[in-house]
């Protein structure tokens, strides 16, 4: 019988994989896994535990203005 495995250690081993040879990593949450099951071509009972974004950074990078949405109490 086979154990489970976590999500988050695995994602963690492939970031760290990335990082060795110069690619960048970005986890996310917070998506839209209907859409993404949808791009994808999944069954709807599949489970989406996580994404990652895999790239290689630009030099001058991808900065715009930045902004915060501020809790009001």
């Amino acid at each position: 019988m086979k154990k489970p495995v976590s999500a988050g250690l695995v994602a963690h081993n492939f970031m760290i994989s990335m990082a060795a040879i110069n690619y960048d990593t970005c986890p996310m949450e917070n998506f839209d896994s209907l859409r993404i099951k949808k791009i994808l071509h999944l069954p709807a009972s599949s489970e989406i535990n996580m994404i990652l974004g895999c790239g290689i950074r630009d030099e001058q990078g991808a900065y715009g203005e930045r902004f915060r949405v501020y809790f009001k109490k």
